[in-house]
């Protein structure tokens, strides 16, 4: 192979240490540009940013100001699945009564599944709060995320958006969900 630009014929036996350092710089270059990113949302997250993934997050949509507004009739979907929850419905017969019901999820199906159903009933920006840096990538060329246990510091930032779920409401359900692990 040969590279016009460098000027590097694959054939002679001294190219073979060009094309492992013009590799090497460009490793280094890419590990620069990722830690600079991280650091950019690294200080966005501590400045208190909340982002959201409008497209998988049911209740939310992106607003003319860039903010979260609630869309009232996914709203109605999530107080109601809080409200199952706390009159006594499981998981799993929440999934199934809105599956049954075909009730459209945020990717448009009407298939629920009893793990989704728990991931709204734990997720506190139904709250209007939001943690933040909840995971983060561990390497930068296999964008391996990990769930953060203490590595990197985590942001809680209260009345980050308007609220779905009041906060007595939210704390019964992450207290139900705590006694009902106990019962298992």
């Amino acid at each position: 192979i040969i590279f016009e630009k460098e000027g590097i014929n694959t054939i002679q036996v001294s190219s073979e240490l060009l094309l492992t350092l013009f590799g090497a710089l460009s490793q280094a270059e890419s590990e620069s540009i990722s830690m600079n990113v991280k650091l950019g949302i690294r200080q966005s997250l501590k400045n208190g940013n909340v982002r959201f993934s409008y497209k998988t997050f049911l209740g939310y949509r992106k607003g003319v100001d860039g903010q979260p507004e609630i869309v009232p009739e996914q709203a109605d979907i999530v107080r109601r699945i809080y409200n199952d929850f706390l009159a006594g419905a499981t998981y799993l017969e929440i999934a199934k009564r809105l599956t049954e019901e075909n009730v459209p999820t945020m990717g448009g199906g009407n298939r629920w599944f009893s793990e989704r159903i728990k991931s709204i009933l734990k997720n506190e920006k139904y709250k209007g709060e939001a943690i933040l840096q909840k995971s983060f990538v561990v390497d930068y060329l296999t964008k391996k995320t990990k769930r953060n246990e203490g590595e990197v510091p985590m942001y809680h930032v209260k009345n980050s958006h308007e609220a779905i779920i009041d906060p007595e409401i939210f704390d019964l359900v992450q207290a139900e969900i705590k006694e009902r692990k106990k019962l298992c």
